[in-house]
């Protein structure tokens, strides 16, 4: 799996279900088919930043080059 906000592929595992990105700081929750992003506060306390659908985390979609 690769950290979504910027695509290290070095992830490490806090929990069950909880990532840690140690190149952009930021901590990854999946839940059922969603993975939620949050960036650690200066005080220790999550903030969310988004909210994505895992299906396209695991699996990205091909760059399509539009055609002129």
């Amino acid at each position: 799996m690769q950290c979504p906000v910027c695509g290290q592929k070095y992830i490490g595992k806090i929990g069950r279900k909880k990532f840690f990105c140690s190149d952009c700081f930021t901590e990854l929750v999946i839940n059922k088919d969603k993975c939620s992003v949050f960036k650690i506060d200066e005080n220790g306390s999550l903030i969310k930043i988004c909210e994505k659908l895992l299906q396209d985390i695991l699996y990205p979609q091909p760059v399509i080059k539009e055609q002129f």
